[in-house]
């Protein structure tokens, strides 16, 4: 049995993965973790707290900056990394980061959802539209807390670029071509960086691919796991 973790993107719950469950293998044991912490530090502890003590790792976006970094944090117990539309580098725009979590305190969470949500999707893709609306509405389930204290996560966060030569286990970067918060160029680079780091692009895809192309995700995570040993077939 494989043991899979997966890290919601921001505003995210388990239901931005509960399209690909269906298509993973029945040997994949799947548990989410949602990470509020104010820090990035903060949400590989609730990660690792909550994990198996062997895992796959696998995030989208703000959980996949998370999963990267508790592959670092913890490498023997990482058996592999999926990260989903993130990038290893630190913040491009500090002020505007540090901006949003000032929107969310004043109360302006619905606006910053609705916001992002009309960046977050592929819209001319077939479930553009409804992976946009699915975002908006897990962040007003999450709540305007939690979501500062992600947004305040996503603003302090570092250069990890020069580390990626340290993870040793297999990885896959998973990008939807048409990506607008993390250019695909960047899940390419982070591919080549890691030792045994891989690439695959969705085309007509945005930031959300298990919304987006769910069936085409999972393909791409189960053929990745059986090829690098991580889930043989029954």
């Amino acid at each position: 049995m494989t043991n899979l973790v997966m890290i919601p993107a921001f505003g995210c719950d388990e239901r931005l993965y509960s399209e690909i469950a269906p298509f993973l293998p029945s040997n994949v044991l799947i548990s989410t973790v949602i990470c509020d912490g104010d820090s990035m530090a903060r949400c590989v502890e609730q990660v690792l707290a909550q994990a198996p003590l062997k895992f796959v790792v696998l995030g989208t976006s703000f959980g996949g900056r998370v999963a990267l970094e508790a592959t670092l944090a913890a490498p023997d117990r990482v058996q592999g990394l999926v990260v989903i539309g993130s990038s290893p580098g630190p913040v491009a725009d500090q002020v505007a980061g540090l901006r949003r979590s000032e929107r969310l305190r004043a109360g302006e969470a619905v606006q910053v959802a609705t916001e992002m949500g009309d960046r977050i999707a592929h819209m001319d893709g077939p479930n553009g539209p409804a992976a946009r609306q699915a975002f908006i509405d897990m962040c007003a389930t999450l709540g305007p807390e939690a979501l500062t204290r992600q947004s305040d996560a996503l603003a302090k966060r570092s250069d990890l670029w020069q580390r990626l030569g340290e993870i040793a286990c297999p990885a896959l970067m998973l990008w939807g071509v048409h990506d607008k918060y993390s250019p695909a160029a960047e899940g390419l680079r982070m591919s080549a960086a890691i030792p045994n780091g891989r690439y695959v692009e969705l085309a007509d895809c945005g930031h959300f691919p298990t919304l987006e192309y769910p069936d085409e995700t999972a393909a791409a995570i189960d053929h990745w796991m059986e090829d690098v040993g991580l889930s043989p077939k029954l």
